[in-house]
């Protein structure tokens, strides 16, 4: 994958003071997410927006990327495949830290589908916190050890989404709870398995007030 260019969206203020991290849905690829970036970075002026390819081919169609395959998923194959594959992520967020000189207390995680499953597993098993995490229509696979309570995390749901049930965000809630980690939960009315206006107002008002508990 290292032949890959993932898109980017730059900051207004340079150098840019945070880094957010779109991971797309599965069969997608970044181009698809950084679409998103239009609609929000006027509100965030200090984040550089990087929508990095997933790290696998997609496996079940000619074209397309996978944080991981997607063909057997019962949970425990799940919690396999995204245990190998998240240092392979972790690295690519490295590296554009690296590159802008932040850590992840500077970092955002925003994950759509896939990219949500992806983002949250991440997100629980890195030992040092993000500033925080947002995950659309996506479904929590919990890790064997939960490493770090301390991120905030938005979960973001459709009430009609057919992909991923809603109830998977009661379950994402209980677990979080259960591990005293700091969670807000939407389900916005009349919406599927995507990502509107609405959810993105409050992904923005998520990233700012986190910002300001910094």
């Amino acid at each position: 994958m290292s032949n890959l260019i993932h898109p980017e969206v730059y900051s207004k203020i340079l150098p840019a003071k945070k880094l957010v991290i779109l991971l797309h849905g599965v069969g997608s690829n970044g181009h698809d997410v950084i679409k998103l970036v239009p609609y929000i970075k006027n509100h965030l002026p200090d984040c550089h927006f990087i929508a990095p390819h997933g790290i696998e081919p997609y496996d079940m169609a000619s074209h397309g990327r996978q944080w991981f395959s997607l063909q057997d998923r019962t949970p425990y194959v799940m919690k396999r495949l995204l245990g190998r594959n998240v240092p392979l992520v972790n690295d690519l967020i490295k590296q554009k830290q690296i590159a802008l000189n932040v850590t992840n207390k500077e970092t955002i995680i925003i994950g759509f589908s896939q990219g949500a499953m992806m983002g949250i597993y991440l997100t629980l098993v890195e030992m040092e916190p993000f500033l925080c995490t947002i995950g659309f229509s996506g479904l929590l696979v919990a890790p064997s050890s939960c490493l770090n309570t301390m991120t905030p995390i938005c979960l973001i749901h459709g009430m009609l989404d057919t992909v991923v049930a809603v109830d998977a965000i009661d379950h994402a809630r209980q677990y979080l709870f259960g591990h005293n980690i700091p969670c807000t939960t939407h389900k916005l009315e009349d919406l599927a398995h995507s990502i509107d206006h609405r959810g993105l107002d409050i992904a923005v008002d998520f990233v700012k007030k986190s910002s300001l508990k910094q």
